[in-house]
């Protein structure tokens, strides 16, 4: 069975939720009840710093210009 993320099992950091593994009860949740999207629907750092970059224009808040 493939979940929600692609993947065959559920790749939450939060292993002793009541929903682990159990994507509709997840989406549902958190569409509901949370302001972010589940773990596996988030966006990974990574690319948010990309993205942060590249509309900044190379700028850091730590590198003042």
């Amino acid at each position: 069975m493939v979940l929600e993320n692609g993947r065959g099992t559920c790749n939450c950091v939060k292993i002793y939720c009541e929903r682990h593994g159990k994507c509709p009860e997840c989406m549902a949740h958190h569409e509901k009840h949370k302001r972010y999207p589940p773990y596996c629907k988030r966006e990974s750092r990574v690319k948010q710093k990309k993205v942060r970059l590249a509309v900044s224009g190379g700028q850091t808040e730590k590198d003042p210009a």
